[in-house]
């Protein structure tokens, strides 16, 4: 078969068109000026790997937020990798500690109980967001003065706060939970777990002198109930030295039917691992104030001091339940029924600490977050909004 030379030349010519253009996009999409933000590991997103000159005024809309942490936590730095555990969000926001960099940053966060050992930002550029972060009470976070108006958010312990940063899981109701497509954990527990080798409560203490004056309502409840202190606060040797350091001694609490969770401090929306580490621990959890937990555990779940009218009344109650296998195990039916959860952890919509304050950052831009309000005084919206309790409740208690 004979082959036409213009036919050749034709395919060659196309050839080379598709090459060129081939070339050209490539050289466009790979073309790199060192402007773009740094993240260091791989990249799944085209707005971190194209330069800002090639996307024009879309590269604000498309760059991840700045979040730097212009304080220690507790004197320690702040790991890069704080954002791993946010689902959805570990592309969209990066952590900083350069405070040389603060002109970058979208929000400057500064942890409450470190604000003393650095200087505060003599400037600020223009929508920049001032973040005031504790997970403690007031009376822990360092209470160090800053000028009114300095902070836009807050992000605290508090279930009123912009950004909660909360010990633990948030539990929800399994139904709402599932209708958010959200996995479901499960708290059930055989139960023969419910029939315990000891009576009364016990307690692992370390302080033995609360601003809640625990220790006085635990000391008048031991007397018509049996309450066992182990650690630090404990009356014998073998009791101090019952859990070594840095294990949680589960094993230990399932033993008895009720186990001391109450806080050293009383404030509100305020819980500890004193409830979150224990949470699957077949035992009921004893606390001081009702108003602390009810909007937190599920209904049933854990049984508060103020409940009765003196630790006689209490105790009377507790030591019915200990007798009575139905009444007891009434306060693990929402385990048994399975009628609540925890949402998965740093879930939408269920978010904690750092990585609310970046999906935060992120609903600015469409306005549905404010930027512009700041809280004329820190320390009283906190003081306020905590309610935090000396040794009122215990006096009246002890007295009723």
């Amino acid at each position: 078969m004979r082959v036409r030379p213009a036919s050749v030349y034709r395919y060659v010519l196309l050839g080379i068109g598709a090459f060129l253009s081939i070339y050209m996009v490539y050289s466009i999409i790979g073309y790199d000026d060192g402007s773009h933000v740094p993240i260091h590991r791989p990249q799944r997103h085209l707005y971190l790997t194209v330069s800002q000159d090639r996307v024009g005024m879309r590269f604000g809309n498309l760059a991840p937020k700045r979040i730097l942490y212009w304080t220690t936590v507790f004197g320690a730095t702040v790991p890069s990798t704080m954002l791993s555990d946010c689902p959805g969000l570990t592309d969209r926001c990066v952590i900083d500690t350069n405070r040389h960099q603060i002109n970058s940053a979208d929000a400057v966060v500064f942890h409450a109980a470190d604000l003393s050992r650095f200087p505060l930002p003599i400037t600020r550029k223009p929508n920049q967001v001032f973040v005031f972060n504790s997970m403690e009470t007031p009376d822990n976070s360092g209470r160090f003065a800053v000028p009114d108006s300095f902070f836009n958010w807050t992000s605290t312990h508090l279930y009123s706060s912009d950004a909660v940063h909360k010990y633990g899981s948030f539990m929800i109701p399994t139904q709402i939970a599932e209708s958010r497509g959200f996995k479901v954990q499960s708290y059930y527990i055989q139960p023969k777990r419910l029939q315990k080798s000891k009576n009364g409560i016990f307690g692992l203490i370390s302080n033995c002198h609360t601003p809640s004056k625990r220790e006085l309502a635990l000391q008048e409840l031991g007397k018509h109930i049996n309450v066992t202190i182990g650690g630090k606060c404990a009356s014998d040797d073998r009791l101090k030295s019952i859990c070594p350091p840095g294990v949680e001694c589960l094993d230990v609490f399932e033993q008895y039917p009720f186990f001391i969770a109450i806080e050293n401090t009383v404030c509100n929306d305020y819980v500890t691992e004193k409830i979150w580490s224990r949470l699957t621990v077949p035992s009921i959890p004893i606390v001081m104030r009702r108003r602390v937990y009810k909007n937190i555990l599920p209904p049933n779940s854990f049984i508060a001091m103020d409940d009765y009218k003196n630790p006689i009344e209490m105790a009377n109650h507790l030591r019915a339940l200990e007798s009575n296998t139905t009444a007891y195990s009434e306060y693990f039916g929402w385990r048994q029924k399975g009628t609540w959860t925890s949402a998965p952890w740093n879930s939408p919509g269920y978010r904690n600490g750092v990585c609310r304050v970046c999906e935060l950052l992120w609903k600015t831009k469409d306005n549905e977050t404010e930027t512009d309000k700041s809280y004329e005084n820190i320390w009283e919206w906190f003081d306020k909004e905590s309610q935090c309790e000396k040794d009122e409740f215990v006096r009246s208690w002890l007295s009723g």
